[in-house]
This record gives C-alpha cells, structure tokens and sequence, in this order.
C-alpha cells in the first residue's frame, strides 16, 4: 500500500481542522501532520474564527455539524474575509447540506481518509471542481416526517463521527513499519470492514435521504470496482472470482445504492463457500423474462458455496432475517431488495444444498430507463 503525501512546497501548507469531536479532531490532526501538514484545531466556529483571523491558513477542512453555527454558514462568514481560502466540507449525516455556495469541496466522513486525502490535494492545487452556483436542493421522502429525518440525520452523525476516527486510526497503524505482513493484512481487512459498516449505514438511512439522481453509468465496471475493492479479502480466503461483461452496458441507475447491492451480494456469496471456493459475477445485455419483456441488463452472481434451505428461502429478503445466526444483521438482503425495487428492475434467486452440487444463483434484473422518466 502506497501513503499519500503532500506535493512538495516551500513549507508545510497549513490546515485549519474544525470539529465538535475532541477524538474526531486529533485523529484528524494526526492524519494530516503524519501526510506532511501543519494542523491547527478548533472545536467550534468561535475557535475556528479566532485561529483563522490571526493565522495564515491555507485551508479549512471542517464538520458540517458545529455547535453555534454549521460549517456552511462559518465557510460564508471566512470566505467574506479571505475569499481565496479553499474551504472543504465534512458531513456524518446522510444528505448533502443545501447550502454550498461557499464551499470548495464537500465528502462524507464515512468515505475514508484516502479520499480526505485526494480532496485536500485538489483543493490545495486548484484542481477542485466547482460547487453549483445555486443551492442544491435536497428531495424530501414524502412517508417521512421532518422530525423522522432530523432523527435520521442525527444518527448518520453520530454513528459516521466514530467510523471516521476509526479509519484514520486504521490508516495510521496501518503505516507503522515495525509491523509483520501478517498484521498489515489484517489491517486490511479491519479497514474493509469498517468500511463496510459505513457503507451499511449509509444504505439503511438511504430511506431517509432520496437525493441521488438517476444517471448514466457503466455497470459492468461499477461491478468490477466493487470486485476490485475486495479483491484482498477474496484472495485471503482462497476466492476465486470469474467476470464476464458485455458492450454497451450502460444503463440509467443509483449507482452508490448499486454498488451496495453488488458488495452485498458479493460478501454474502463469500460467507456461504468454503476456502478454495469459486464466484461467478457476469453483466449481460438481457429481455426480461415475464411481465412486460422490457429490455435491460441482467446481472447474475453464482456461487459454489453451502446453499440456501428450501425453507427458509422464502424469508431471505426479510428484514432482521439472517441465515447466519447471531453473526448476521438480517439488513443485506433485505438492502438489496430496496436497490432492485428502486431501478423498478426484478430478482430471482435459485439455490440448492445438495451435497456436491450445492450453491446459489442470484439474478437482478436492471431495465432500460430514462433519467427523469418510468422505465
């Protein structure tokens, strides 16, 4: 694994860390200076303004969630005094915030320190993509109430701070070179399932934050990111993996809720075959079977693991129900339900427990839609 580290400059760029979370906070900090910055740190907006008026500052990386103020009203306020300060926004909760104008760069906490990383390098080089002039406006759930969502927000938040704090410690031991290759790899893997858990998180509240358009994108490679990123864990556990796409297998989808499903299906065929055992991950241009014969891709998922009970198949996609007793939530299945709904698309599984021949085929369905538009 190769660490991230700053361009060189005459002298350390200095970043101004503001965040309510004292543990957050010197994470942070020790992330930053161990990557080649220079790190003052403010726990609210008071602090923060005192620090960046009386100190050259070239960037302000701060949490949304402040007390006294949000990190989008104190990026309004420094940006009246120092407008050519790069201000990048952090966020525990679900939904982007509708206000940033005057933000440079906006990322989710859950996203890791690699992407903190990568961010502050495009801001600090001027390579950051330009925020929308107007407010970007949020959709609201129209079952949920706004003290629904507020509750939702509250617990991406609070649940997000923590899994921050723990990637970048994972990040930092992860770096330490008095370390056997046996403890970095599990390292690794602990950053994965960290990563996990955020990516759940982030799945289960999605009922609560509706604000992610339906865009163009190519699924075969979504797929083969998603398989990219695990890639480490298969091959620790002796899996295989066999992928097969097709040409022109771009479609109108979510795709974080598809990457979500992918990685779902993926681990859960993973945690069903023995060491040595074997998945096929296949994207092709497909008709549906019944209903309307609408056109689209099918996306199929085998595997040679243990099977599925005939009586119990039945339940697999209800919530809270886990064929992995107390070591299962019951929430993946049941997610990736949600995800083939939402694409208005259709699933079909077959497994079997037969000695020898044992294993599953998930099948998802994905038609042709429009962005805007039925499919």
């Amino acid at each position: 694994m190769q660490y991230f580290r700053p361009p060189p400059a005459r002298r350390p760029l200095i970043i101004l860390s503001v965040d309510a979370e004292p543990a957050g906070l010197l994470t942070r900090k020790t992330l930053l200076e161990n990557a080649g910055y220079h790190v003052l740190s403010a726990l609210n907006a008071d602090q923060a303004f005192q620090i960046f008026n009386a100190n050259h500052i070239d960037l302000v990386v701060t949490d949304h969630l402040l007390p006294g103020a949000t990190g989008t009203e104190m990026a309004r306020t420094m940006k009246m005094a120092k407008p050519e300060i790069p201000v990048l926004l952090l966020t525990g909760t679900v939904d982007r915030s509708p206000d940033t104008e005057h933000v440079d760069k906006f990322i989710n906490k859950a996203e890791g320190p690699d992407t903190l990383l990568e961010a502050i390098a495009e801001v600090t080089s001027g390579k950051a993509a330009d925020m929308p002039s107007t407010p970007l406006l949020v959709k609201k759930h129209p079952a949920l109430s706004a003290e629904d969502r507020n509750q939702c927000a509250t617990m991406a938040h609070e649940i997000n701070n923590p899994l921050e704090s723990l990637l970048n410690l994972l990040y930092l031991a992860d770096a330490e070179n008095e370390m056997s290759e046996t403890a970095h790899g599990y390292l690794v893997l602990a950053r994965e399932e960290v990563r996990r858990i955020a990516h759940i998180v982030q799945a289960a509240l999605h009922g609560c934050s509706d604000d992610e358009a339906l865009g163009d994108a190519d699924v075969p490679q979504l797929l083969w990111s998603v398989i990219e990123f695990y890639k480490s864990r298969f091959a620790s556990r002796g899996i295989s993996i066999e992928t097969r796409g097709c040409f022109g297998g771009n479609l109108a989808v979510y795709s974080g809720p598809l990457r979500q499903l992918f990685s779902n299906l993926l681990l859960n065929a993973a945690d069903a075959i023995p060491y040595g055992g074997r998945i096929h991950a296949r994207v092709s241009n497909a008709c549906e079977w019944s209903g309307q014969q609408r056109r689209g891709l099918r996306v199929t998922f085998a595997d040679n693991g243990c099977g599925i009970p005939t009586q119990i198949l039945g339940r697999i996609f209800e919530p809270c129900f886990s064929t992995k007793g107390a070591h299962g939530s019951g929430l993946g299945l049941s997610l990736v339900m949600n995800v083939v709904r939402k694409h208005d698309g259709s699933l079909h599984v077959r497994s079997s427990t037969e000695q020898g021949h044992s294993g599953s085929i998930f099948s998802i369905f994905l038609p042709v839609r429009r962005p805007g538009g039925p499919a």
